[in-house]
């Protein structure tokens, strides 16, 4: 059985960084943490479980790549 998750506050947009549109999600309030995911996967696949977690204490920034 797989649980749901539900992130409530967050952040999504893309920046324009030298020609690149990169995607990225800000998560939660506090000091910044900067996640990023492996090769073939992405931010929702490599941490969705733990996003809740650290959000309630820190900033999380997660990349796409």
């Amino acid at each position: 059985m797989t649980k749901s998750r539900k992130i409530t506050s967050h952040e999504n947009d893309y920046a324009l960084i030298n020609g690149l549109n990169m995607y990225y999600e800000i998560h939660g309030t506090g000091r910044p943490l900067v996640l990023l995911h492996g090769a073939l996967s992405a931010t929702d696949t490599s941490f969705g479980n733990f996003l809740p977690f650290f959000a309630k204490t820190r900033q999380v920034i997660g990349i796409e790549q």
